[in-house]
């Protein structure tokens, strides 16, 4: 894992950046960065999902903030640094909306020759991707 970008999602990013830097601290991984990307979708407006997974966008847990900042740059910059810097093309994962990559390609066409492919998840049906904590 070389990097994750955040994105307005399942709460606003700036609740995602929160949630990620806590996530990984607790997986034992707090030094892999983490950026902030997109506030909103490049068309459409915001639409989160607190109705499913809570005002905390983790299910309201309460877990406690994480001790660490996310990356002085932002998503896109990120992106860019760490696939050109990688010895063999890199897999992207998002596992939210994809704005950050669609502004990274946009912004910066000469990453996807070390971009060996993107797998995301698609969507859901009827309530989303949510099962009991």
């Amino acid at each position: 894992l070389r990097a994750v970008t955040c994105v307005a999602g399942n709460t606003d990013v700036a609740g995602v950046v929160r949630n990620t830097l806590t996530v990984l601290e607790r997986a034992g991984a707090p030094d892999v960065p983490v950026a902030r990307g997109a506030e909103r979708p490049l068309i459409e407006g915001v639409r989160t999902a607190r109705h499913v997974h809570g005002a905390d966008g983790m299910g309201d847990l309460g877990l406690p903030a994480p001790t660490r900042a996310p990356a002085d740059v932002d998503a896109v910059t990120l992106l860019r640094r760490e696939i050109l810097a990688a010895p063999r093309p890199v897999t992207l994962i998002p596992t939210a909306p994809l704005t950050n990559i669609a502004l990274l390609l946009r912004t910066h066409p000469e990453v996807t020759g070390n971009i060996e492919r993107i797998v995301f998840m698609g969507g859901a049906v009827a309530t989303g991707n949510a099962t009991p904590v």
